[in-house]
């Protein structure tokens, strides 16, 4: 089911290959989240 939703909302994009170059991008330029930053405030 989710990936006919992907699929539909980019039924009528010309660049469906920048899609992934995107996501890359976005994973060099962003900072690690730390596991201490993910589980501060909870009791294990």
């Amino acid at each position: 089911m989710e990936e006919f939703t992907f699929r539909f909302n980019r039924r009528t994009s010309q660049s469906r290959g920048l899609v992934f170059r995107r996501l890359l991008e976005q994973a060099v330029v962003t900072a690690p989240v730390t596991e201490a930053a993910v589980t501060h405030g909870y009791e294990w």
